[in-house]
């Protein structure tokens, strides 16, 4: 009795271990929000690295005038591409950001409990909305 159960562990183990290694090696979490300005005041604001704070320190590596900026942050010791889009609709602006990076193995542990998702979601929350107090401040 105790070989079969012995057995069935090492196949768990060695699913889970499966499960693990086939996680992607790049994640991405984002989130969307109305901002009640309009897509050129939305821009100077989101080229200023002080609004992501929530997210890490932050460097701006790209920009598209009043429709992208790109960001490096850095959290933790990890670095980060954070992708900031703007749609204008009416007389407000919709910000996507999307936070990109690389998964080492020990992010696959934690991510197959939500961990990026439950961690970095409520930043990028934080950081859209400070944006969106600045931007109708």
């Amino acid at each position: 009795m105790i070989g079969v159960g012995l057995v069935l562990l090492y196949f768990l183990l060695a699913l889970a271990a499966a499960a693990l290694i086939m996680q992607s090696d790049r994640y991405a979490v984002g989130r969307s929000a109305p901002v009640d300005a309009d897509v050129a005041r939305v821009f100077a604001l989101a080229r200023d690295p002080a609004h992501w704070a929530p997210l890490g320190a932050a460097s701006v590596v790209e920009s598209a005038l009043e429709e992208r900026v790109v960001l490096r942050v850095l959290c933790g010791g990890a670095e980060s591409l954070a992708t900031v889009s703007l749609r204008p609709d009416g007389g407000r602006t919709i910000v996507d950001c999307v936070v990109t990076g690389r998964n080492s193995l020990v992010d696959k542990a934690r991510n197959f409990f939500g961990f990026r998702e439950k961690t970095m979601g409520p930043k990028i929350e934080k950081a859209l909305a400070g944006l969106s107090a600045s931007a109708s401040g």
